[in-house]
């Protein structure tokens, strides 16, 4: 079964008394008639409520929009995934257009630079022919 998270006010709404439930944001906007922003809401139930809440919660679960924790004492905590409705479309992000790409450098290096040898690759000595040759080639193997 696919995911599908309730349409709902609230976190416990959600859990309650959902408006709907939508598996996309586009589909929860459909339903839900404006639109919608996903949200995960932490429930801290007391004894009375767990117990009122027991076929909602596994509705829930079953759904996959929510998670059972447990604090140090025993006591459960329900994250519920839900989506709710806003009120007023937050207004679009405007776009500032690029800087242009900055201008290149000017070349500061002189003929004298060039001039004095700082660029000269060095030369190796040749070697010497009187070495001990340890990594030549091996002659025929005997």
């Amino acid at each position: 079964m696919t995911l599908t998270y309730p349409i709902a006010a609230s976190g416990e709404d959600a859990l309650l008394a959902p408006v709907g439930f939508a598996r996309t944001q586009s589909a929860a906007k459909r339903e839900a008639g404006k639109p919608v922003s996903f949200e995960i809401e932490w429930l801290r139930p007391s004894i009375p409520q767990r117990d009122a809440w027991q076929a909602e919660v596994m509705t829930a679960l079953s759904h996959g929009a929510a998670q059972i924790y447990e604090t140090e004492t025993g006591d459960p905590i329900i994250a519920i995934s839900y989506w709710k409705p806003v009120e007023k479309a937050e207004a679009p992000v405007e776009v500032l257009p690029e800087p242009p790409p900055p201008s290149p450098k000017e070349d500061h290096a002189d003929d004298l630079y060039f001039r004095n040898g700082r660029t000269k690759t060095r030369r190796r000595k040749p070697a010497d022919p009187n070495q001990l040759d340890l990594f030549g080639s091996a002659g025929p193997e005997d």
